[in-house]
């Protein structure tokens, strides 16, 4: 089993919790200790494998965040900055954290100028860039993407019998790379790691992107619009639809909106549908954002947040997201933004 013995500067009493995500993302309190004269505090118990756990206060969000495995681990933290804590013993959690602390903060010290140099060209998205100005900051990105996914690479494979490895592909590769990178960096993974809760994650990950690959059927589903009215993906049957995912507090979509207005307006009367579900969770904001942005097309929610139904079933992890589907429901294309939806539209119509 494991023990973790902590103290918590500038506390003498109260409650100190241990909490994980379980298999289904929720999370869970999973167990509890006093906190004692001198802030100190104890727990102990056995994990079966390698999981992430937080320690926190009551009332808190954040905490010391770290993999926990049967061994006998220190934690030492200050009352106001608990997610800073240091966490010692924990050796899976080491091997983890030592790509925060090395690989990627050598990606960060060369993304902080890249940004910097992109937004001082561009005003702050205000100037639109020069052909030469986009050459040479499409050059910047793309080095920056090759020497990130190097050192990834590097990590992954050095560690591919350890459960950071899988950790770092859910951190980075799923949201940011592609499915074929996610399904390569699967197979790179020990048997054993491939059997953990995180290699399950991720092998769950690749099974829901199958699931909405370019060429497949799209998975049908039906929600309400705004005005309460249940829409279904087939009611769009015969047409090319592009199904948006979007949310009023996400600047990125706001910021693509007049985009897919131009294609709403150019080729709508040619037989272009748009289909937006938001991931929003306050009907009031949803509304207000259509409105203020001018999207004509119906909407729809469950108004559930990330968990809303459709996103869910599409494995939506980041929004905007976009699918356009054919007249025969299947899918042509995945996230088709700025030029691309506009060169790709000119192309069908």
């Amino acid at each position: 089993g494991f023990t973790i013995n902590g103290t918590i500067a500038g506390l003498d009493k109260g409650t100190v919790y241990l909490e994980n995500t379980d298999e289904k993302g929720e999370k869970k309190i999973a167990d509890s200790a006093e906190i004692q004269k001198g802030g100190v505090f104890t727990f102990a118990g056995k994990v079966s494998e390698p999981l992430l756990y937080t320690i926190k206060l009551k009332g808190e969000e954040y905490g010391a965040f770290f993999l926990l495995d049967n061994e006998n681990i220190k934690v030492e933290a200050k009352k106001d900055s608990i997610f800073k804590a240091k966490v010692t013993g924990a050796t899976q959690n080491d091997i983890y954290k030592s790509y925060y602390d090395n690989e990627f903060k050598k990606i960060q010290a060369i993304a902080g100028p890249v940004y910097k140099t992109s937004d001082s060209l561009s005003q702050n998205g205000k100037v639109k860039l020069t052909a030469e100005q986009q050459a040479f900051m499409d050059k910047k990105w793309k080095d920056l993407q090759t020497f990130a996914d190097d050192l990834t690479d590097k990590f992954i494979r050095k560690n591919k019998d350890k459960v950071a490895a899988a950790l770092v592909i859910s951190d980075r590769i799923v949201s940011y790379g592609t499915p074929e990178q996610v399904k390569t960096y699967y197979t790179v993974l020990s048997p054993e790691v491939q059997k953990s809760v995180y290699g399950k994650q991720l092998k769950e990950a690749i099974d829901l992107n199958d699931k909405t690959a370019v060429g497949v059927t799209a998975p049908e589903f039906s929600q309400t619009d705004v005005n309460g009215k249940v829409v279904k993906l087939s009611d769009y049957k015969g047409k090319y639809v592009l199904v948006d995912f979007w949310a009023s507090w996400c600047g990125p979509c706001r910021k693509e909106n007049p985009n897919v207005v131009q294609a709403y307006k150019t080729y709508h009367g040619k037989g272009f549908e748009v289909l937006g579900i938001s991931l929003d969770d306050k009907k009031n904001l949803w509304e207000k954002a259509i409105e203020k942005d001018g999207l004509t097309w119906t909407h729809v929610s469950d108004l559930k947040g990330w968990k809303n139904d459709v996103a869910v079933l599409y494995g939506v992890k980041l929004v905007p997201t976009n699918y356009l589907i054919g007249p025969d429901g299947k899918i042509v294309a995945k996230n088709l933004r700025e030029e691309a939806l506009q060169t790709k539209l000119k192309e069908i119509f």
